[in-house]
């Protein structure tokens, strides 16, 4: 992102929070209030037109209806905080669709991320495709119950894409490329994570551009960036950094809860990255770390039939090498760094407050 700034064009009003609103919590209020209802809207909008056609045509939508919310807003609140920090000012009607069009994106990242890992749980609660495909089930309908389910949460996913799309086309014309770049560093992101599982690789350089495609870009520099453009400027280049460093620190908070967490906390079954053989740089750090022994238990990270006996073991593996320890330093590292950039940028006080305290929740988040 370029550092050069432009005149901004001028702002219209809308249903958003007032535009002096910078106080510390005036994020979670942009987006309890805002974004999330803007969202609801749009899907009660479609759910009628669905229904226009006078047939049960509606599920992609009813799923969607169920699955968006409950999530912790972070991609609309570092939207939020990238406008306000270039503009001096809250956020208006724009910044508000620019934040449910980011929510919808991740929804449909989050369900077809769910098809692609076969995960089982999302949020505490059973996955999309796994509810649909119980309805199945439960009402005795023709066909494969899993094979209907799969492709209903599919469709659901390619709808919350396609409305999040409808959305950011609405912004000024200055956000296109920012959007764009958000959906190719995604989907670039997801596809280097399965190609990385499916070749066993475990190396630092590639755990590092996955964490940075798949989720450090696309979940806080991407969306500053586009609150951003919605001002008329580029991003500035140490806030480009500053959110490169806080969303690689998200995506390796979110290895270590994967692992070591705790399912009821996190929604989802710990243990499955291990199934799974991501490449992270938790298992990338291991691998250089472990003594032969350990080598060969590792060697079995990324089989789908590793039992709980196992999942115990390796995590043990996991913290005896230093590896998670490696890892929550390199976390510590990144959010320093980025405190260091937030205070040699010219922002006011409450953006500098509003931006090191969502980095610290990205970061350090026990969910």
């Amino acid at each position: 992102m370029s550092a050069r700034a432009k005149s901004a064009p001028p702002e219209p009003a809308g249903s958003a929070p007032p535009a002096g609103d910078l106080s510390s919590e005036a994020d979670q209020t942009f987006v309890a209030h805002h974004v999330m209802p803007t969202v609801a809207e749009l899907l009660s909008e479609e759910h009628l037109r669905w229904k226009e056609n006078d047939a049960p045509w509606s599920d992609p939508v009813d799923a969607l209806q169920e699955f968006v919310g409950g999530g912790k807003g972070l991609r609309p609140r570092f939207c939020y905080w990238g406008h306000a920090a270039v503009s001096g000012r809250g956020a208006n009607d724009l910044v508000v669709r620019a934040g449910a069009a980011l929510e919808l994106l991740h929804a449909f990242a989050l369900i077809h991320d769910d098809l692609m890992d076969a995960s089982s749980m999302r949020r505490g609660r059973p996955a999309l495709s796994r509810v649909v495909t119980d309805t199945h089930r439960q009402h005795g309908w023709a066909g494969d119950p899993r094979r209907y389910g799969q492709a209903t949460a599919m469709l659901t996913g390619d709808l919350a894409f396609g409305l999040a799309c409808r959305l950011a086309a609405e912004l000024p014309a200055a956000t296109r490329e920012v959007w764009n770049a958000l959906i190719t560093t995604l989907t670039a992101g997801q596809f280097l994570d399965l190609n990385g599982a499916a070749r066993s690789d475990r190396s630092i350089d590639t755990a590092r551009t996955v964490a940075g495609l798949k989720s450090g870009h696309y979940t806080v520099t991407g969306p500053m960036a586009l609150g951003a453009a919605i001002a008329g400027r580029d991003l500035p280049q140490r806030l480009a950094r500053f959110g490169d460093l806080v969303g690689e620190a998200f995506q390796l908070r979110d290895d270590l809860l994967g692992v070591f967490g705790d399912d009821a906390q996190t929604g989802k079954p710990v243990g499955d990255d291990l199934r799974e053989g991501k490449p992270t740089l938790l298992l990338a750090h291991a691998r250089s770390a472990a003594t032969p022994d350990q080598l060969r238990m590792l060697d079995l990270i990324g089989r789908p039939d590793l039992a709980p006996a196992d999942i115990d073991l390796l995590t043990r593996i996991l913290n005896v090498c230093g590896a998670r320890a490696r890892v929550e330093q390199q976390i510590d590292t990144n959010l320093r760094r980025a405190a260091e950039l937030l205070d040699e940028l010219n922002l006011s006080p409450e953006v500098r407050a509003g931006l090191h305290r969502l980095a610290i929740n990205a970061g350090r988040r026990s969910v």
